[in-house]
């Protein structure tokens, strides 16, 4: 993998991290080859038994070919982002105080969450080049987040949200199968995550939904509707983000000890 960045304010910011190789160059023998050899990443998606779409595998975001994404690197050497759309690319619908606390916090530079090694969530967890891995199991899918090693439960098992949500960066998600459509419903976010790289900020109310679709072998896709009452004067859709398999590869080490700097606060 790469050298790995965090994201503030939409400008990537080098933090100090530590990266071990892990079963780099690994063949998945689930994958289908070509003639040489090579990884096949044309060839129909592959399915589990009751015919569902397997969406396991390490994937990144695809700035080429993502509506927003950025074609390089804010700096030199740096990775190339997405920068979070509307589906018909106007503007986010904010509520007008929400948008002048957009604006303030713009002006004043403010650093993301990621900054102080806090999660890049929903949605901007996306944005960043950072891989993310998808394991199916029996009742539950997980995203592992290369990023600081973070993680994510989607419970497939038919369970509801809890009574009783305690605010967490990443909320509760629960998860279903719509036709090829891995569809996953999360409430119960706390109010301190950012849903781009700029600081577009959400409330604990925010509910998102996001699907997912995998056209073949080597393309995941996924588009979110965010709905958010206290901060967005409608429900909207995200863009199309676009992932790209890496095949034969596996998940890093990757640490962030720069915890240190003061926490966001809101606009006076």
């Amino acid at each position: 993998m790469s050298l790995r960045h965090g994201v503030a304010a939409g400008l990537l910011v080098a933090l100090a991290t530590t990266a071990s190789a892990q079963w780099l160059n690994h063949n998945d023998p689930k994958i289908p080859r070509t003639a040489d050899g090579r990884p096949d990443l044309t060839a129909p998606p592959p399915r589990f038994a009751d015919g569902r779409i397997d969406l396991s595998g390490v994937w990144m975001p695809d700035p080429k070919v993502t509506p927003g994404g950025v074609p390089v690197g804010q700096t030199l050497g740096e990775d190339p982002v997405i920068r979070l759309r509307t589906e018909d690319g106007t503007p986010f619908p904010l509520l007008p105080a929400a948008e002048a606390e957009y604006k303030e916090r713009v002006r004043r530079g403010d650093q993301g969450p990621s900054s102080r090694c806090m999660p890049h969530t929903v949605v901007d967890v996306y944005l960043v080049p950072e891989p993310v891995k998808i394991v199916h199991t029996t009742g539950l899918t997980i995203l592992l987040i290369e990023e600081y090693q973070h993680f994510r439960q989607i419970f497939t098992d038919g369970r509801t949200f809890p009574a009783d949500m305690q605010p967490a960066w990443y909320g509760y998600s629960v998860g279903r199968w719509e036709g090829d459509e891995f569809v996953i419903d999360s409430a119960g976010f706390n109010s301190q995550g950012w849903l781009d790289l700029s600081p577009l900020t959400h409330s604990e109310s925010l509910r998102i939904t996001e699907r997912f679709r995998r056209p073949n072998v080597g393309t995941l896709q996924m588009q979110a509707t965010i709905n958010d009452p206290s901060k967005f004067s409608r429900v909207w859709k995200t863009q199309t983000i676009t992932f790209r398999l890496v095949p034969d590869a596996d998940l890093v080490e990757y640490l962030c000890d720069n915890n240190t700097m003061p926490q966001l606060t809101a606009p006076h």
